[in-house]
């Protein structure tokens, strides 16, 4: 009886600090990414108010000292600013939520939304039903897939405690130069390739119930951060960054060895792809940026854009995003 007790108690204890953290992130209240916005704006002058202002909202291809916003920092130069509000792990249903406290905080003139091709419908409708997914992931997922916050952010916060170590320039150096090799590649794309093969290629394409599913949800997402970036009088832009294996043979070959498949490449390297096609017609208001062509250009060029054991952007694939950025935005 006393060890049922103490399980009743705990489940309680759990749903109440769930419910907490639920109605936090929802309110944005207290600010749950102070600490990564502080981190990659850390010479921002939060004293001066300033009508040229570019918030850039995204995932991991956005968090960062030295992601694409700092490159488009540089070319815009003084009197300008940008705002990096991007968060690692987060899609369209996050980033509407973070950009209503960021909106009023900086009235941007304008509002850059990046979204990620390889991400952002899987992490709104998961594998769940694959082979191979445990039942703890499994249940999880569902949460998530559901609508709920709070696990994500906790699970977020305690993997942000547990990779807390200073930034080595040489190690990151050295991570994006080694050789390839399929035991050292992101553990997140060698489970998904193992459990759902033609993961890749069902976002690209937008295929399949699950991934219908998931856009209708990115839809009215992406039309409630419109609806917010209208009300606060900001130009919404849509940056799509393509997966690595639209950019180059070299690393559809990676993919493949990780067990990725698809049927049928051509379809996943023209520009526009289904899902860019999408957005376009969900907002035809807003500009689309798809930087899938320069981006195929550069790589036929010899730049290599993509780290070797991470689909995540190189240094130069950072300087090319802020480069097309610039050329596409439109600010005094």
């Amino acid at each position: 009886m006393a060890c049922g007790g103490l399980c009743a108690g705990l489940i309680i204890a759990v749903s109440i600090v769930s419910t907490i953290v639920e109605i936090g992130y929802r309110f944005q209240w207290p600010d749950p990414h102070r600490s990564e916005f502080e981190a990659y704006n850390p010479n921002l002058d939060r004293t001066r108010q300033e009508p040229s202002t570019v918030l850039a909202l995204g995932d991991s291809f956005t968090a960062g000292a030295s992601s694409w916003p700092s490159f488009l920092q540089s070319t815009l130069g003084k009197g300008r600013r940008v705002v990096n509000s991007g968060v690692g792990g987060t899609t369209i249903t996050h980033a509407q939520l973070i950009a209503r406290r960021r909106l009023k905080r900086w009235t941007p003139r304008v509002v850059v939304f990046q979204t990620y091709i390889g991400n952002d419908l899987l992490d709104l409708r998961h594998p769940r039903e694959a082979q191979g997914v445990g039942v703890v992931r499994r249940i999880y997922w569902w949460v998530i897939d559901s609508g709920a916050f709070a696990p994500w952010y906790l699970n977020h916060r305690a993997a942000a405690l547990a990779s807390r170590r200073s930034f080595d320039p040489g190690r990151a150096a050295a991570a994006i130069n080694a050789p390839f090799s399929v035991e050292q590649y992101s553990p997140r794309e060698r489970r998904l390739s193992h459990v759902d093969p033609r993961h890749v290629e069902r976002q690209i394409l937008v295929e399949g119930t699950a991934m219908e599913a998931a856009w209708e949800r990115y839809r009215r997402a992406l039309d409630h951060l419109a609806e917010r970036c209208r009300h606060n009088g900001a130009d919404l832009v849509i940056l799509v960054v393509p997966h690595c294996i639209q950019a180059a043979p070299v690393y559809r070959d990676r993919f493949a060895a990780l067990g990725a498949q698809w049927s049928d490449v051509d379809r996943l390297i023209s520009s526009p792809t289904p899902f860019v096609t999408r957005v376009r017609q969900a907002l035809p208001s807003a500009r689309v940026i798809d930087p899938l062509e320069a981006m195929q250009q550069a790589e036929r060029d010899g730049l290599r854009l993509y780290s070797t054991n991470d689909p995540h952007l190189t240094p130069e694939g950072s300087a090319l995003l802020g480069h097309v950025v610039f050329q596409a935005i439109n600010i005094d």
